[in-house]
């Protein structure tokens, strides 16, 4: 009976995948629903019997092919289901290469005209800098990792406007779109359909895949919708995938061939490495890939993590860091986004872009003599501090130089060097808060201490070795070299000559100087 009636309910779609350049029908293509798939045969046609609850049809553009892009400039490898066909025109690449660049942003929330303000003045300029920096290095583009918006509908054509208005040489670079928890509006409707509504209507489909090299990226919502939140507005939520989305990841990974020799991106919004459902089954399906990483955003702060040996996750500081108070994320790295280079199945860089630095900008190294409250240098206050407490480090650290690398996990080593002379630093175990960044969140902007939503300590952030004189401030001719390893075994270093000792940089509109 239920077989039948999903018979019933479900909407055939057939249509054809043709060569744009020929004419010809591509075989091979995986066409999708988002709830099943298909492949196109020799003469490039499909036919799927759609979810009734399916809105769009896509194909999973195969690496020998471009990215299309619709007239707003939004990458158009789906179609709204309107009618029973639907077809697909993709045009071949001139060059096929295994080398590009992802720039991944998570959590732009905008909501407010001060948002606004920030996202076109700082963000987009620094996001488009950034594309033409990696562009010179193979093709680029983008994702946006979910919450484009804050709950607010209104603000959708801003963000997209300006994720589709980034530019190469007259060609627009291509953005894709993850759903995110505030990307599920409560206003349309209860239930998973009705909170997805808006989000795919304006931003495209919310489990999707997609080839790009020898890279298979699948884009999923991790959000499931489980009523809404006491303000009557934000909807409350399970993270982790239902089983009919398992299903359908499982569908998709067993059609891309030759996995031993390719590379896995799981994109989402909530970590994977969190309370996820499904986990142990996602990580075994991620596994069968040479290499694989994960995505996400939602937490605002930088975090680097190994659900399993083979698995690496990217989690990701904010685009608008706390919320767009200031130029720090809520742990206090800075606001940012993240950008990956793979080259074959692999990642061959990888580090976090702080918006309107360099991209060496990877560390800030304080003292362990200093305290900071709200009257510590650039404080940039309008009106009076909203706190009048004093920070401080932990005080085995007096006399200590403090270093604060952005995602610095096990993947870092870090040296002091003076004189010639290099030594380790020792990385802490013990979990702190940044007393610089404490006092300028809380003092300044008026955040409450102690693991809030605005304000978050993080573990294995900070190294820490001993001054000569017991004085940080006093030493000279040191310097301190921070290096990255990737997992292709390359490795970045960064350096840093300047003790920070005030709030230079955390003030909305100043900058860090070295």
């Amino acid at each position: 009976m239920l077989k039948l009636l999903f018979l019933i309910l479900a909407i055939q779609v057939s249509g054809v995948v043709t060569n744009q350049r020929n004419g010809r029908g591509i075989e091979g293509v995986v066409v999708s629903d988002g709830y099943t798939c298909t492949v196109t045969d020799a003469a490039g046609r499909y036919s799927l019997d759609a979810d009734s609850l399916a809105r769009t049809i896509s194909v999973t553009v195969p690496r020998e092919y471009e990215i299309p892009l619709g007239r707003d400039g939004a990458p158009a490898f789906f179609l709204y289901i309107d009618s029973g066909q639907r077809d697909f025109s993709l045009k071949p690449r001139k060059k096929v290469s295994d080398r590009f660049t992802l720039v991944a942003v998570a959590d732009t929330h905008i909501k407010f005209d001060w948002n606004i303000d920030r996202f076109r003045g700082e963000s987009l300029p620094d996001l488009q800098r950034t594309f033409e920096r990696h562009s010179k290095d193979g093709e680029v583009l983008g994702i946006a990792l979910g919450d484009q918006i804050s709950d607010t509908p209104g603000t959708a054509g801003i963000v997209k406007a300006g994720y589709t208005g980034f530019r190469l040489c007259r060609k627009t670079v291509p953005v894709f779109y993850c759903i995110g928890n505030h990307d599920h509006l409560t206003k349309d409707g209860e239930g998973q359909y009705a909170v997805t509504e808006h989000f795919v209507r304006n931003f495209g489909p919310v489990d999707y895949s997609f080839d790009i090299g020898q890279v298979h990226f699948v884009v999923m919502d991790d959000l499931q919708y489980k009523g809404v939140q006491r303000d009557g507005i934000k909807m409350a939520y399970n993270t982790g995938i239902t089983d009919a989305q398992l299903e359908w990841l499982r569908e998709d990974l067993a059609l891309v061939r030759d996995k031993g020799h390719k590379a896995v991106v799981l994109c989402v919004h909530a970590p994977l490495s969190g309370r996820f459902s499904h986990k142990p089954e996602v990580r075994e399906l991620l596994e069968e890939f040479a290499e694989a990483h994960v995505l996400s955003g939602h937490e605002h702060n930088i975090n680097n993590m190994w659900p399993s040996p083979k698995i690496w996750e990217h989690n990701l500081q904010a685009l608008c860091g706390a919320w767009w108070h200031s130029n720090l994320s809520p742990s206090g790295c800075p606001l940012g986004y993240g950008v990956f280079t793979f080259d074959g199945p692999g990642l061959a860089h990888e580090y976090n872009k702080a918006t309107t630095e360099s991209a060496d900008f990877q560390m800030r190294v304080y003292s362990g003599n200093d305290h900071y409250n709200a009257w510590t240098a650039y404080a940039g206050i309008v009106g009076e501090p909203k706190r009048f407490n004093t920070y401080s480090w932990p005080e085995d650290l007096k006399g200590h130089f403090v270093v604060r690398v952005w995602d610095g996990t096990r993947d870092w080593e870090v040296k002091f060097i003076q004189g010639g002379v290099e030594r380790p630093m020792k990385q802490t175990e013990v979990k702190f808060f940044d007393a610089a960044t404490a006092g300028y969140m809380v003092d300044v902007c008026g955040a409450p201490y102690g693991g809030s939503s605005v304000y978050k300590p993080m573990l294995d952030t900070f190294w820490t070795i001993e001054a000569p004189s017991g004085d940080p401030a006093a030493e000279k001719d040191w310097e301190i070299v921070a290096t990255h390893r990737m997992p292709s075994g390359e490795k970045v270093s960064y350096s840093s000559k300047t003790l920070m000792r005030d709030y230079l940089g955390f003030a909305t509109g100043t900058h860090y100087s070295r």
